[in-house]
């Protein structure tokens, strides 16, 4: 699997004629944002586009698919090139694996330390706060106008992936590339207002239900919380919009490493947050996921109360070491 530059990666772009987008499982708005935006400019370019999902888009992420987002599978005899957007491993793709592997050529860009270069061709910049940050660079090396709608789908995926620029992946290059967008005539408070001021009454009880398992451990250095599946039942809430539970329990005074487990079949999503020195990636390995220092997740077979235990004991011992 070759790792590429930027300027290999938008040769082989243009080069395709057919291409299909994979952002991740659960996807986020930097995935889809980041997606939207390629779609967007590739189809400008004359090429046939789409984004194939297997889930159901956020609906305070919706606005960003104008007819871009397919499911079928089977919708392409040939596809000149599968692009994985914002993935780190095949996991991420989900089940749709076969059909990634199936184009004539993959591409895999990303900013997640842990991407393990899954496909032909692979950038991956781990320095880049957002997938988004590396789409923007993409299109200024393949000369590529950025319309408004554009700059905007690259703004949602950016102040996403930064939790509004509060994030420590924050960087200069971050406020200077959003800056940019500002200049392609991005309609700020639209966007803001779709993804972070439209939310369902269900996701307003679905968050009380997750705050009222809070735990704390280690002497209130870290917490966790879950959502069951008789909690969304109850609810009428969707998995999706749990989002940003991890990042509230992470804000609470005191608290250095937050946890959120959420049940699915026969399996536990965990993810968590650190807030200034402790490495939640080392923890997400330990069971064999990945991340980011401070935004790591993985999955564990097992139910919520036995999974809870499994990864408070190594939770801390991490936070234990940093005592020392």
């Amino acid at each position: 699997m070759k790792n590429c530059s930027l300027k290999q990666i938008a040769e082989i772009l243009q080069h395709g004629k057919t291409i299909l987008l994979f952002p991740h499982m659960q996807i986020d708005g930097d995935a889809l944002g980041s997606s939207v935006a390629l779609c967007r400019v590739f189809r400008k370019q004359g090429k046939q586009a789409y984004i194939l999902i297997e889930e159901q888009i956020p609906g305070n992420l919706a606005f960003l698919d104008e007819e871009y987002c397919i499911s079928d599978q089977e919708m392409f005899d040939e596809i000149d090139i599968c692009l994985a957007v914002d993935c780190s491993d095949l996991a991420r793709v989900g089940k749709r694996k076969d059909t990634f592997f199936n184009g004539k050529s993959t591409i895999s860009i990303d900013h997640h330390l842990t991407n393990i270069s899954f496909a032909d061709y692979n950038y991956n910049d781990g320095s880049a706060a957002a997938t988004g940050e590396i789409v923007f660079c993409l299109f200024k090396e393949m000369k590529s106008e950025i319309d408004t709608l554009t700059a905007e789908a690259l703004y949602a995926a950016i102040v996403t992936d930064t939790g509004n620029f509060q994030y420590s992946n924050t960087t200069k290059e971050t406020h200077l590339i959003t800056a940019n967008l500002y200049d392609h005539g991005i309609d700020h408070n639209k966007v803001i207002v779709s993804i972070y001021q439209n939310i369902r009454r269900e996701k307003v009880k679905i968050i009380s239900k997750v705050l009222s398992t809070m735990d704390f451990f280690c002497n209130g250095k870290g917490n966790i919380a879950y959502v069951s599946q008789d909690m969304l039942q109850e609810t009428g809430a969707l998995i999706h919009e749990t989002e940003g539970i991890v990042e509230q329990l992470r804000n609470i005074n005191g608290v250095e490493i937050s946890i959120f487990l959420k049940e699915e079949a026969d399996t536990i999503k965990v993810g968590m947050r650190a807030k200034t020195i402790a490495n939640v990636a080392e923890i997400a390995q330990y069971f064999g996921g990945g991340g980011h220092k401070k935004a790591a997740g993985c999955t564990i077979k097992g139910t919520l109360e036995n999974v809870k235990t499994q990864i408070i004991a190594v939770a801390e011992d991490h936070l234990k070491t940093l005592e020392r």
